[in-house]
């Protein structure tokens, strides 16, 4: 199995506002069963039964939200958890640098490490550690290795991964494709050896940076330097986290924003893919939440019909249908079922306007 686990937990989650903002973003929302996705991701990490780290790396100002979801694990499972902070958010080759970096100074250049976000639903679990297995033996062979999601509708939504054709479970890449328009998407659903990209990877931590220095050298410029002196622990309980310092403010200002898929997938030519067994939902709009119900019951009076209610406050609704109505944080959102893709654009108005507080 996979030596080490990195949760990535540093989104903003603009799409489910106003339940999702900057000091509590999407992997912090409950969920119907009362636990939250960063929770949910964390049980299923721990179900790997790892013999090193889960790495939860984050935006300085979400750690506390993320000690107290560590909190609720047992204190053996608690030893496990680590929480790096990031002084920006620089999206996922910094903060995967950073991750491998502390990993190459705490245990070994050897390891293999599983990259999971912290808002994606995924079950059944046996499936994923099925897949997590195949992924990790492909790893020590010095690949990078992808999951891809069997594609259900053809979504625009997505970004996909083109595969070789084959029946195997494991695959050689042969491309990254970003999200399509929809005679695109319907294209990659006929030819069938398309998939929707998960966002997960497995590898070696040597060959990440083997490969980071190949194809994106400004980033392992900058974390090549980090030393442990960089890196000073704090202790909450019997959770250990690392709030940036001076020295590591000043490399992600240099650092340039830039994903994993930019950096390293789209140019490498080692990639594998692990065609998944496993079901998968990356939460990523309120017409999906509204779908497949799986926030809690908001106190609503009326007759609330087709319409999906998600507040913490009591809503009366009455006269109107297939709304989606949020009711959180101080601020209230409502727009049409199926065009829920508007909330990014409102949060980028609010936040034009100078609202940040809103956020």
């Amino acid at each position: 199995m996979v030596n080490h686990v990195i949760i990535m937990a540093g989104g903003a989650g603009k799409r489910l506002w106003p339940a999702s903002n900057s000091k509590r973003p999407k992997q912090l929302m409950e969920l119907a069963d009362g636990k939250t996705l960063l929770k949910t991701t964390i049980e299923r990490a721990l179900s790997l039964k790892i013999d090193g780290k889960i790495l939860i790396v984050t935006h300085f100002t979400q750690i506390q939200g993320c000690l107290e979801e560590c909190g609720k694990l047992n204190q053996e499972d608690q030893k496990k958890m680590v929480i790096l902070g990031e002084p920006q958010a620089k999206n996922t080759a910094p903060a995967l640098a950073l991750a491998a970096k502390w990993i190459a100074l705490n245990e070994s250049m050897e390891d293999t490490m599983l990259i999971m976000a912290a808002d994606h639903l995924i079950e059944p679990v046996e499936n994923f550690i099925k897949d997590v297995q195949l992924a990790e033996a492909e790893a020590n062979q010095h690949h990078l290795v992808t999951f891809g999601i069997v594609p259900h509708y053809p979504s625009t939504g997505y970004g996909y991964i083109e595969a070789a054709v084959s029946e195997d479970e494991v695959r050689k890449v042969l491309s990254f494709k970003e999200k399509p328009n929809q005679e695109g998407a319907e294209e990659f659903i006929i030819k069938g050896n398309y998939f929707w990209n998960s966002g997960m990877f497995t590898y070696r931590v040597d060959h990440f940076f083997k490969e980071m220095q190949q194809h994106s050298p400004e980033i392992t410029g900058i974390f090549s330097s980090l030393e442990s002196s960089n890196f000073p622990l704090k202790i909450q309980g019997n959770l250990g986290y690392y709030e940036p310092g001076t020295a590591m403010k000043v490399l992600y200002e240099k650092s340039p924003s830039i994903s994993i898929d930019y950096a390293i997938m789209e140019k490498s030519s080692s990639i594998k893919m692990v065609k998944s067994s496993f079901n998968w939902n990356d939460v990523g709009s309120w017409d999906e939440i509204a779908q497949e119900k799986l926030t809690p019951e908001a106190e609503v009076f009326g007759d609330i019909g087709d319409n999906f209610v998600y507040s913490d406050l009591p809503v009366a609704i009455a006269g109107v249908d297939n709304l989606i109505v949020v009711v959180k944080n101080g601020s209230v959102m409502i727009c049409p079922k199926g065009e829920s893709q508007v909330v990014k654009g409102l949060v980028e108005e609010i936040q034009e306007k100078g609202r940040r507080d809103l956020l």
